[in-house]
């Protein structure tokens, strides 16, 4: 099981985690996991569905992808379920280029999240790609993790700052993405 070969590298990975209820109910968001020598966490923020469902299920599964309108969708919407696949009777994202399929432990519960320390049990690698890096796509993710927090922001002077923020890194997709990058920056700026 090469963890590494399936995309996640040392530091923090950008994937979709997909979680599903105790009922089987499945929920996609994007979450950043932290490798460090080996071991791997996630921070999950209390009120989000993936934390109910991981507290459910004890469960969780990245999904490797580079397609940035599917990070934008997740973040903002429910996925239908014609956007999963079952996974060692997991749900998955159909389109990801791997899955890799975790048991989850609380190790800290904090005021406004929880870290749990996740632990591998099977990895599935459906697409191998070489994809030289793409500053456009870099900036959508980037854009995306500011974005779903402009609803938490409580004063105007921050969001217009989030809102500047945003609108560089829109200018760098329209510069440096391809069309699914930026189409990705144009659902995002349309949702907040």
């Amino acid at each position: 099981m090469d963890i590494k070969e399936a995309g996640l590298c040392e530091g923090i990975s950008e994937v979709i985690v997909t979680t599903q209820s105790a009922s089987g109910v499945p929920n996609a968001a994007p979450i950043g996991i932290l490798s460090r020598e080996d071991n791997y966490f996630v921070s999950l923020y209390r009120g989000s569905q993936t934390i109910s469902n991981v507290l459910e299920a004890k469960k969780l599964a990245a999904n490797v992808t580079e397609d940035a309108v599917l990070f934008v969708n997740a973040a903002f919407e429910i996925l239908s379920s014609d956007y999963y696949s079952l996974f060692h009777g997991f749900h998955v994202l159909k389109e990801a280029n791997s899955w890799i399929l975790f048991e989850c432990e609380c190790v800290e519960e904090r005021v406004e999240s929880f870290l749990f320390q996740i632990v591998p049990i099977a990895v599935e690698i459906n697409m191998m790609r070489v994809r030289a890096i793409n500053r456009g796509l870099n900036a959508v993710i980037e854009a995306a993790v500011l974005a779903t927090r402009y609803d938490i922001i409580e004063t105007e002077s921050e969001k217009e700052e989030l809102t500047s923020m945003i609108a560089r890194y829109a200018d760098i997709v329209d510069k440096c993405g391809g069309q699914r990058e930026k189409e990705a920056m144009r659902s995002l700026t349309d949702k907040i």
